[in-house]
């Protein structure tokens, strides 16, 4: 097993409005990331997406040691997956139900593919589509599926109704809302990873900006909001960066790692 130097970090990073501004990687960052592997310290995504979807236009310029995936319920560190877990078959059919009964825009993920269920056009390139839970299952009886996904706005009962079967495993989004299998998110990752090199969390850093990074940045070693977080996210933070479009990322590990700022 590799070990990780005791004055190094492992760095978790969000993907989408935090290293990733849905058109590139800001320079600064890109910058920052690679001086910082050059001297040890480790990058991983930390990422609601799933492998599956994990694309060149942010994957290239980051170039991690890892990736933790949909919510904590894929590792891969290099090319190896080092954990994977899936929902139990009677979760992921009553979350497959929910979604057709209620007409919602729901997303089954897997390391391998998301199926579409109420969705009539290709998603991240993925074009598996089904109608009705039943399809789901003759399609794919095989599937690991580690996390489900609602493509839209949910209502306030449809939450509620959610949580009572999944009390802490529904993370609402302004566009979408996401349930990864239970017992994971990102914090257990990081945790995984840790125990993987055998370091301890003080030796992490976790930057996030929205509603599924609070449990990173509040478990991390230092936990850092971008300038364009949430303001819940920027409150529970011990580090304030700046956005995402300005390379916050690549400022925040200035400060913090080259320049030893304590937060």
């Amino acid at each position: 097993m590799a070990r990780l130097d005791k004055d190094k970090y492992i760095i978790f990073l969000d993907v989408d409005s935090t290293v990733f501004d849905g058109h590139g990687v800001h320079e600064r960052t890109v910058n920052a990331l690679r001086r910082a592997r050059r001297e040890g310290h480790l990058v991983f995504l930390n990422t609601g997406r799933a492998h599956c979807i994990l694309f060149d236009e942010f994957m290239g310029p980051v170039s991690p040691d890892g990736v933790v995936g949909s919510m904590g319920t894929g590792i891969s560190v290099g090319d190896r997956m080092i954990y994977s877990v899936g929902m139990s078959r009677e979760d992921v059919a009553f979350l497959m139900r929910f979604g057709e009964t209620r007409g919602l825009r729901t997303l089954a993920e897997s390391v391998e593919r998301l199926v579409l269920m109420n969705i009539p056009e290709p998603l991240y390139g993925q074009d598996h589509f089904v109608r009705t839970t039943e399809e789901f299952f003759e399609k794919y009886p095989d599937m690991l599926v580690s996390k489900v996904s609602y493509m839209q706005r949910m209502e306030q009962k449809h939450v509620d109704e959610l949580r009572e079967r999944f009390p802490t495993s529904v993370y609402v989004h302004s566009k979408y809302t996401e349930i990864p299998a239970t017992g994971c998110n990102k914090a257990t990752a990081i945790a995984r990873v840790c125990e993987h090199f055998g370091v301890g969390v003080e030796q992490t850093i976790a930057i996030g900006d929205s509603g599924n990074d609070d449990d990173m940045i509040k478990f991390a070693g230092i936990g850092v909001a971008m300038g364009n977080a949430t303001e819940e996210i920027k409150s529970i933070a011990d580090f304030i960066t700046t956005d995402c479009r300005e390379g916050g990322v690549g400022y925040a590990i200035e400060k913090l790692i080259f320049e030893g700022k304590k937060p």
